[in-house]
């Protein structure tokens, strides 16, 4: 619309034609001046689109520079965020931020848009408004014409009716002087009367047609008197009315010009407006690049996110699996603890039955050689060796019942007083191999429940 715009404000802008001049000849003016018109115009139209092509290229480096910018800094700046979550929470957030500076273009541009309808709309109206009142101002210039030329036949048809009356004049006052003489010699004829025939029909009818004469003449004179008045009324009446149609003609000119520096602003606001729609459209075409990439970004940051959440719910799935495996394991280790106890609490059974039957053999080997004191036996406490016997098979028992998988700490029971063997040792029992430093029925370095020093 800008190269449209321009022919009309070149016609609009010229100044207005003199009122008093005579119009040019509509057809040899058009045969004239429309080829080299219609040439002028091709040629300012192909230089402006060649000027828009480049101006256009030059805009489309200039954005794809900014998008290849916008795009590094963008990269530049994921390349320094570690978190794929921080990522895409940055990603998000200039997609937002560049979605509202598009929202907000959108609704410039529309406001943009409709102020150029508006602007467009006006001018219109007022080419509209130039157009009428340019034929006004032809129509008042062609009856300006046309009054000056009835004025001008006017006054020549005057000067040539006062000539004519002027010859009448001329003719009728040759006519009366000669009447005149014709009438003198009469009276003289009457005064000096001649004996002469009297003809009374014939002065009669002369004076009946010289009073029709004088009276035609009168009323000729009062005619042309009128038709004189009427013809300067008409004169007046026209000079009135050509001042007038000049006072409207000034009256229009001078909203003309008025029309024309309107549309001149309205041209210049509307290539403003224009000018920044481009900008406008240029930078919604630089958002949309901008969002079509962190589009593709955020793509590829959500295949990798659902890459992370298969690999988080595999995570899981491994999870629950050792999470099962650990409650196994913690019941495991709690029947051990529980084992544990039971069996401290067999040691120290066996620990009390232990210190007895050494009570028991200190006393049996005291009364071999007549010195056992009879206040060191506790009756309560007495056993057998077939008792020691099964609670050691007991103890053997109990200790393989211990499971292989697990590591115990060591059980430490307290050693009773070291007591003097006496008689050949006894043989040990078969070797036994456990996990938890348990072997041949010794605990922490225990033989029988006495702890070796």
């Amino acid at each position: 619309m800008t190269e449209e715009a321009h022919p009309s404000m070149a016609t609009s802008t010229a100044p207005p034609p003199a009122p008093a001049g005579p119009p040019p000849k509509k057809g040899k003016s058009k045969k004239g001046a429309d080829p080299r018109d219609a040439s002028e115009q091709i040629a300012a139209k192909i230089a402006q689109l060649e000027l828009d092509a480049a101006g256009e290229k030059d805009q489309d480096v200039e954005i794809e520079r900014e998008v290849k910018k916008a795009n590094r800094e963008l990269s530049q700046l994921l390349s320094q965020i570690e978190s794929p979550m921080k990522k895409v929470e940055e990603v998000r957030r200039r997609y937002t931020a560049l979605f509202a500076d598009m929202k907000r273009t959108e609704r410039e541009h529309v406001k943009a848009k409709k102020r150029a309808d508006q602007l467009q709309k006006e001018k219109d109206s007022g080419k509209t408004d130039l157009n009428k009142m340019t034929t006004l101002k032809e129509r008042l210039e062609k009856m300006s014409r046309d009054l000056t030329k009835e004025n001008k036949k006017l006054k020549e048809e005057n000067v040539q009716r006062e000539a004519t009356e002027s010859r009448h004049r001329e003719e009728l006052h040759e006519r009366l002087e000669r009447m005149v003489l014709d009438v003198e010699d009469v009276i003289n004829s009457k005064e000096n009367p001649e004996p002469q025939p009297m003809d009374t029909d014939l002065d009669r009818l002369f004076e009946e047609k010289f009073k029709s004469f004088l009276d035609q003449w009168e009323c000729r004179e009062k005619q042309f008197k009128s038709l004189l008045r009427v013809k300067e009324l008409e004169i007046l009446y026209h000079q009135a009315k050509l001042d007038q149609q000049r006072k409207a003609q000034e009256v229009e000119s001078s909203k003309s010009n008025q029309l024309t520096r309107q549309v001149t602003t309205f041209s210049q606001t509307e290539a403003e407006l224009r000018s920044q729609l481009n900008i406008y459209v240029e930078k919604f075409k630089q958002v949309e690049d901008t969002l079509n990439n962190s589009n593709d970004l955020f793509l590829t940051f959500r295949r990798e996110m659902e890459e992370m959440s298969k690999k988080t719910k595999r995570l899981e799935k491994e999870n629950l699996v050792l999470t099962r495996k650990q409650e196994a394991t913690n019941k495991n280790i709690l029947e051990m603890a529980e084992e544990r106890t039971r069996t401290q609490q067999e040691m120290e059974k066996l620990r009390r039955k232990n210190e007895n039957l050494e009570k028991l053999c200190r006393g049996m080997q005291a009364q071999g050689r007549g010195q056992a004191p009879p206040h060191d036996l506790d009756p309560d406490d007495e056993g057998t060796e077939s008792e020691y016997l099964d609670e050691d098979e007991y103890d053997e028992e109990g200790s393989e019942e211990y499971d292989e998988d697990t590591e115990e700490e060591a059980i430490d029971v307290r050693p009773g007083p070291e007591a003097k063997v006496f008689g050949p040792p006894p043989p040990p029992p078969p070797p036994q191999t456990m996990a938890n430093g348990k072997a041949n029925g010794k605990v922490n370095g225990q033989v029988n429940g006495v702890r070796k020093s």
